[in-house]
């Protein structure tokens, strides 16, 4: 796939979701030009939004697993293929290939689920202020925030006030999807899976650098998200993350993600490459 865009996707997130059918289960969709290379949560959220076109309506993702395998240009449309892994009585698995400027960029597998009742318990959501009572991430400074994300137009965040001293780099804040989202729950898994990114990976480095000035630099291997409970991302989640260990080179990110009720709708795991940033870097 060679063709280009004349400009980078400017369309509000919703729309991005909403993907050309081009062929059988093959898809195409953009990506906005923040940050300059494609942000993995657009990659997961449109991973899903593919996924969720092939599969039977009684079913909701459980599971989403993604190895990101190169970056992306958003000059250049996605291409997601989508493979029919298996459909069963209660789940059902795909495989997403997605492709960027002819060259394989990630690789995901999605499971799917029909839910059904069983056994409930959780780790209790941390007592912390309401979003309404926080700082947007525009208002708050050296806590090395994620500064892009100052301007997605899609979202909204408030940020807890943090530890700084943190030994395993523990940053909590609230989010949501601004658009509001029709009554689907597997739009909200996409959406949650777009929220779910921002600022994860950086637990790794937090715990080794001055707040006011990034050392390292962080590219996230893989992505793992388990959808608990159904959730809906155009209302206030809570997103807990740290980074219980980093060796060799590679650093790991759990997340909690609360909905503003207190229970626990999805947990995230996400592998990081960690190198320091060579000298005289901008």
């Amino acid at each position: 796939m060679t063709e280009e865009r004349d400009s980078p996707a400017t369309a509000p997130l919703m729309e991005r979701l909403t993907l050309q059918q081009v062929s059988g289960e093959v898809f195409l969709g953009n990506a906005p030009d923040r940050p300059p290379r494609i942000y993995g949560g657009e990659l997961a959220a449109q991973t899903l939004a593919a996924a969720n076109e092939t599969v039977p309506e009684d079913r909701v993702a459980h599971t989403l697993q993604c190895t990101y395998l190169a970056p992306g240009d958003p000059c250049h449309p996605l291409r997601l293929a989508v493979t029919r892994v298996r459909d069963g009585r209660s789940f059902s698995t795909r495989v997403v290939q997605v492709s960027n400027n002819d060259r394989l960029i990630m690789s995901a597998q999605v499971g799917y689920h029909v839910p059904e009742a069983g056994l409930n318990h959780q780790i209790a959501m941390p007592d912390v202020p309401l979003p309404e009572d926080l700082p947007t991430i525009g208002e708050v400074h050296g806590h090395a925030w994620t500064r892009w994300a100052e301007a997605d137009r899609d979202i909204e965040m408030r940020v807890v006030p943090t530890d700084l001293d943190d030994p395993i780099g523990r940053r909590m804040f609230w989010c949501k999807v601004v658009e509001k989202a029709a009554d689907d729950l597997r739009l909200h898994t996409a959406l949650a899976a777009y929220l779910s990114d921002f600022t994860m990976v950086a637990s790794v480095r937090l715990p080794h650098e001055p707040q006011s000035a990034k050392q390292h630099l962080m590219s996230t291997l893989n992505h793992s998200l388990y959808f608990h409970r159904a959730v809906r991302a155009d209302d206030w989640l809570l997103i807990d993350h740290c980074s219980p260990v980093a060796a060799c080179g590679r650093g790991l990110a759990l997340a909690a993600i609360y909905t503003r009720f207190g229970e626990l709708a999805i947990t995230a795991v996400q592998e990081g490459l960690i190198r320091p940033l060579p000298p005289g870097h901008l």
